[in-house]
């Protein structure tokens, strides 16, 4: 079984760079455990493999992020170290159900589609 305090470790790794380019060796280097040993033992502990934890955990700040600021999609995709926006959306959508557009508007309670953030001004 992973232990309390490696456990502990490569969590606080992942949460701390949501953002960057993860890899399982890089987890298991902050648990100070082998990568192969590691991924056996993390899965064993938690029912995923550590790169499935990591979009757990992206997906799950992406849901914070899209309920509560008015951002545009390709910044919140950027900020969780998705490749790119299309990428993100198929995520959420395969993970969701729903694209992300539409998950802010439900979960604002929005009836009318809200204008795009990212959307450049119009210039007369």
């Amino acid at each position: 079984m992973l232990g309390e305090r490696a456990f502990a470790r490569a969590v606080a790794f992942v949460a701390g760079r949501l953002g960057e380019p993860l890899t399982l060796a890089d987890i298991a280097a902050a648990a100070c455990i082998s990568r192969f040993h590691f991924a056996r033992l993390f899965r064993a502990r938690t029912g995923c493999s550590p790169m499935e934890y990591v979009m757990r955990l992206r997906l799950e700040r992406a849901r914070e992020m899209l309920a509560r600021d008015d951002g545009c999609i390709a910044d919140t995709a950027a900020a969780l170290g998705f490749y790119d926006q299309s990428h993100f959306t198929r995520t959420f959508r395969r993970v969701h159900g729903i694209p992300p557009r539409q998950f802010r508007l439900r979960s604002r309670g929005a009836a009318a589609p809200a204008p795009l953030a990212c959307a450049p001004e119009a210039h007369p």
